[in-house]
């Protein structure tokens, strides 16, 4: 392997190296691989998707961190229909951020009506 600067000169020499088992390399030829691994870049999973969805009743009630029968009531009285990005059958796609604001406003909501009463 023929390296200028500590780097491989050529896509197969890296090829090559990867392949090549680690109890077999050189402590040159691990130092070269671990420069080559450190110096390309790797795509960000830290980024946060632009949005959540969550696929039916059981996952966006885990999501939210409450009961599906909750769920099912606040879905039915009709709170969560904006928060709905589609629905084939039974299957329903939920914005999870928007059906979490929908909830926190439907629940502050009644505890007003309950404190009123």
């Amino acid at each position: 392997m023929s390296t200028s600067n500590n780097t491989p000169t050529s896509p197969d020499e890296v090829r090559d190296l990867m392949r090549k088992p680690v109890w077999q390399m050189s402590g040159e030829e691990l130092c070269i691989l671990a420069k080559f691994a450190t110096s390309t870049t790797t795509p960000s999973f830290t980024s946060k998707p632009d949005k959540t969805r969550v696929i039916g009743i059981k996952e966006l009630a885990a999501y939210l961190g409450c009961c599906e029968s909750t769920i099912y009531a606040i879905k039915k009285a009709g709170i969560l229909d904006s928060a709905i990005v589609s629905q084939i059958g039974k299957r329903i796609v939920f914005d999870a951020e928007r059906a979490r604001e929908l909830a926190d406003d439907y629940q502050k909501a009644q505890r007003e009506q309950r404190e009123t009463q």
